[in-house]
């Protein structure tokens, strides 16, 4: 059954499929013989048994797939469906937050957003300061740890969106480096 909810996840996780620019965050609402699972904020009651080595039994809304699942290595899937083949990856949202800072950035105005939702517990720089590619920015206290939020890029604070204290979704604007 597909329908909206908010509710606080067990676990989450993002998947890519294939090459796609598209990114799936799945969460684990509940966990029990039939689990709940939220999929970019659909919900479905997804029901699921291993059939063998890599073939998997998934009923979603009542109606059942036949899926072989096998290991790519590195958070890495190969999944067949009905005859198709999708090549899945699949990470935490710990994990994803590592990549994220580690990929590179584009020079120029850059929007420092949350990655995670969490708890602004310190803010080290005002608007005008000036700021390294590398500096600290602030400190996010998520899952019950401090994430220190790093300047991209050379430039000058233009915007600070956040205050001690707040909370912060995913993808919530923290402040305006240029």
């Amino acid at each position: 059954m597909e329908d909206k909810i908010i509710s606080k996840a067990l676990a989450t996780y993002y998947a890519t499929v294939d090459d796609s620019d598209g990114e799936f965050k799945v969460e684990i609402l509940e966990d029990g013989p039939v689990k709940k699972v939220s999929v970019n904020g659909t919900v479905y009651d997804v029901d699921y048994n291993v059939g063998g080595d890599s073939i998997h039994s998934i009923i979603l809304n009542n109606r059942s797939h036949g899926v072989q699942i096998s290991s790519a290595g590195d958070s890495k899937y190969e999944i067949k469906n009905r005859g198709d083949l999708f090549q899945v990856s699949i990470v935490d949202e710990l994990k994803r937050m590592r990549m994220l800072r580690t990929q590179p950035v584009s020079a120029g105005r850059q929007v420092i957003t949350a990655q995670m939702p969490g708890v602004i517990l310190k803010v080290y720089v005002e608007p005008g300061q000036e700021v390294k590619a590398g500096d600290p920015l602030c400190v996010l206290v998520a899952m019950k740890m401090e994430n220190e939020i790093r300047s991209p890029v050379d430039g000058a604070v233009k915007e600070v969106y956040i205050s001690e204290g707040d909370k912060m979704p995913v993808n919530g604007r923290m402040m305006l480096v240029e």
